[in-house]
């Protein structure tokens, strides 16, 4: 069974977004509180819109599909931010 384009976009779109948030955390765009909230908040709305689209009058309609894939994008950020945390490094003085 093949996978789907969309599958195999959405794949490659949440491992850069998952990659980029520590790669900006290890050239110290932001602390670590700010990398938590971002991590909590998208965890939180990705909940959120998991169970919208889930919902009996959303599922298997184009706007249940959007919500799907903002739902992984938003849970794609969250990995991301929690990994940033580890690669966090303070931004240089000047």
């Amino acid at each position: 069974m093949a996978a789907s384009p969309l599958v195999l976009v959405l794949v490659a779109v949440c491992v850069v977004v998952a990659a980029a948030v520590p790669f900006a955390a290890s050239r110290g765009h932001l602390h670590t509180p700010g990398y938590v909230g971002i991590a909590l908040a998208s965890f939180v709305v990705a909940f959120i819109l998991g169970r919208i689209s889930g919902a009996q009058g959303i599922r298997g309609r184009h706007s249940g599909e959007v919500l799907s894939i903002v739902f992984f994008l938003l849970m794609a950020v969250a990995l991301g931010s929690v990994l940033a945390i580890f690669f966090h490094r303070d931004p240089p003085q000047e």
